[in-house]
């Protein structure tokens, strides 16, 4: 392989972020990537010969996730030009198949996204009403607690 087109990783590296334009399709060789979204939920990963980047540079559109080196990761850059050499050599149906999924997979991570924000949202309207109701709760033993001392000055 030309050293040009070859990258590596360590653990922890990125290899892309969000919001990035595209420049290379990446064919993993060895090690495992994953995949996150803008607030770093992990959305899956890829092994040993899968590509990865390639919806952006087929979309001509930034990546709509974050791509980080789970282990050592080494793989083979595949420039946008010879993306688009190898798709044109693909039949129409299979390109079809492949834009389809592709708009399927960037909604279901935006979804994905949407979803988080919903399970933060009521998740601290739970914490919150658990406060109120802990107020509450002490506001009745508070009145309880006078109600009491009221009743034992009149000796009931």
């Amino acid at each position: 392989m030309h050293k040009k087109l070859v990258g590596t990783w360590n653990p922890g590296d990125v290899i892309y972020n969000f919001g990035e334009p595209p420049e290379f399709a990446f064919l993993i060789v060895s090690g495992q990537v994953e995949f996150y979204t803008p607030t770093d939920t992990k959305l899956g990963d890829a092994g040993p010969s899968e590509v990865f980047g390639e919806i952006s540079c087929y979309l001509n559109r930034p990546h709509s996730v974050t791509a980080r080196a789970k282990t050592h990761v080494v793989a083979k850059k595949i420039q946008k030009n010879e993306l688009s050499k190898i798709l044109k050599t693909t039949h129409p149906v299979v390109i079809g198949m492949l834009r389809g999924t592709y708009h399927r997979l960037i909604e279901s991570n935006s979804k994905t996204e949407d979803y988080i924000k919903d399970v933060e949202k009521y998740s601290m309207m739970y914490e919150k009403s658990l406060e109120e109701s802990e107020n509450i709760k002490n506001r009745i033993d508070n009145i309880q607690e006078k109600l009491d001392n009221v009743k034992e000055e009149k000796g009931e």
